[in-house]
């Protein structure tokens, strides 16, 4: 009877998790990638590095005042209960969400433009494999794709 009362118990604990398709969701990192990585993949030469790293500490400073900002929003929308009910938002909460998304679209602007002050230090070989590498994205709330 214990066993059988444990195993209930563990199953009531696991079906949200379950419900989710076992994922639990993930926050964005708050930042590109290292700059010890950017070097390597790009083949930044010594003479570059200052400069680069310049453009590369600015640019991760915005996605780091993005991952923060998020950060409150989960927080505001978890504490005080906004957007969880079940029914549809209210127009408070409408004029909300266009003033963050212009706030993240602003933001992206920021990166945007620091990636390309840091890709115009680059020969055109580096441009290439800079170009191959996956472009710093800044967004309001990451959605895993389906079936990670």
């Amino acid at each position: 009877m214990k066993t059988l009362c444990a195993v209930a118990g563990l199953l009531l604990l696991a079906q949200p998790v379950l419900g989710q398709g076992g994922r639990q969701f993930t926050p964005p990192p708050d930042h590109w990638m290292t700059f010890d990585s950017l070097v390597a993949a790009v083949g930044i030469a010594d003479a570059q590095k200052a400069d680069v790293q310049k453009h590369y500490d600015a640019l991760n400073a915005v996605m780091k005042r993005a991952a923060e900002r998020r950060a409150a929003m989960r927080a505001q929308m978890m504490g005080g209960g906004q957007m969880m009910g079940g029914g549809p938002p209210s127009q408070e909460q409408m004029q909300q969400m266009q003033a963050m998304r212009a706030e993240f679209d602003k933001l992206q602007q920021e990166v945007d433009t620091h990636y390309a002050e840091l890709r115009n230090l680059l020969n055109p070989d580096q441009q290439a494999k800079l170009d191959a590498l996956p472009k710093p994205m800044v967004r309001m709330m990451r959605r895993q794709p389906p079936g990670m």
